[in-house]
């Protein structure tokens, strides 16, 4: 096993490529860009309780932002919306070119082959150890990986899980569940990742690693979208912050 950045830089040649390779388009031409997105006009929610209303939001490709805001702001729903796990009821989204507002549920694969998400609660499968709830959606997904089990236990290794390969999320604590949802997202180098408070549940060190990670990633062209409130990782990697206010978004200072 190399370091960090090697095991990184071989995930990406296994997947072909990464979206700094796009050649460069004009401005209003985002949202067909691979690893871009662009939401515009977007409504989310009930007529008396909506969650965001005529929410517009562009990040470019290999852009590194952090969405803040406090809890039940939206954040994680508007990842929810990037990921296609959420329908807008108006208005467009686009994500690594594709218009996901149009999206069938069983269209959604198309998005997820290159876009990693860590969500809150993780999502892991009970019944799959740590390695096998990393290897599967490689398995499922990303027929170009020629070596999933490899790359597994090297996404596994990058957040120092090596060790419990074949622990059930049930024997894990929240911290290392945590951990095994980032190495699941990161495991195919996708062309964008999605993260939602991915260290909410780990001390000041792992969270650090966490982050790192990320940025490791981004050097390497992933268009990261992180919501958070950790004012550690806030204060210590300097990014673009865009602070969510109900029901529209605002730049932070």
């Amino acid at each position: 096993m190399g370091t960090a950045a090697s095991v990184i830089s071989t995930l990406v040649h296994a997947v072909g490529g990464t979206s700094r390779e796009v050649e460069e388009r004009r401005p209003e031409a985002i949202a067909a860009r691979p690893g871009s997105i662009q939401l515009r006009d977007v409504a989310v929610g009930y007529a008396r309780n909506p969650v965001f209303t005529q929410l517009d939001f562009n990040v470019e490709p290999g852009e590194f932002v952090y969405l803040v805001g406090p809890s039940g702001v939206g954040k994680t729903t508007l990842l929810k919306v990037l990921y296609g796990m959420v329908r807008p009821q108006q208005g467009h989204a686009f994500v690594d070119g594709v218009a996901v507002h149009r999206l069938h549920r069983w269209q959604t694969a198309k998005v997820r082959r290159r876009v990693g998400c860590i969500f809150q609660n993780y999502e892991l499968l009970p019944h799959l150890t740590a390695f096998q709830n990393v290897l599967l959606p490689l398995q499922l997904g990303h027929p170009r990986v020629n070596d999933p089990g490899g790359y597994a236990m090297d996404a596994l290794e990058l957040v120092g899980l090596q060790h419990k390969l074949g622990e059930l999320p049930g024997n894990l604590s929240g911290g290392e569940q945590q951990r095994v949802a980032v190495a699941r997202a990161i495991a195919h180098q996708p062309r964008i990742l999605l993260a939602d408070e991915p260290t909410g549940n780990v001390d000041s060190e792992t969270s650090a690693r966490i982050v790192e990670l990320f940025a490791e990633l981004n050097d390497m062209g992933s268009t990261v979208v992180m919501a958070t409130h950790d004012e550690f990782v806030l204060s210590r990697f300097a990014a673009r912050a865009v602070w969510l206010k109900q029901p529209r978004l605002e730049v932070a200072s």
